[in-house]
């Protein structure tokens, strides 16, 4: 029965602890999840974090500034 445990359990997945470890990178709401343990984030929890983040998220490239201040219509 551990394999069945293994299979449903519900906690986040390695790509999302990934996309959330580069997103606290560039995100000005970085500061909000400092003191969250990302390793014990459920799957759903996790996608929030991310859609958090991303909507917060400061690219680095100058390009990605330019596209997103004319996407937001800044």
């Amino acid at each position: 029965m551990d394999w069945i445990d293994d299979l449903l359990d519900d906690s986040c997945e390695l790509y999302q602890i990934a996309i959330i470890e580069s997103l606290m990178k560039t995100s000005s709401v970085a500061y909000e999840y400092s003191d969250v343990a990302i390793d014990e984030l459920t799957i759903l929890e996790a996608d929030d974090v991310i859609t958090h983040l991303y909507e917060n998220d400061n690219p680095t490239d100058p390009r990605e500034q330019f596209k997103r201040m004319f996407r937001d219509g800044n």
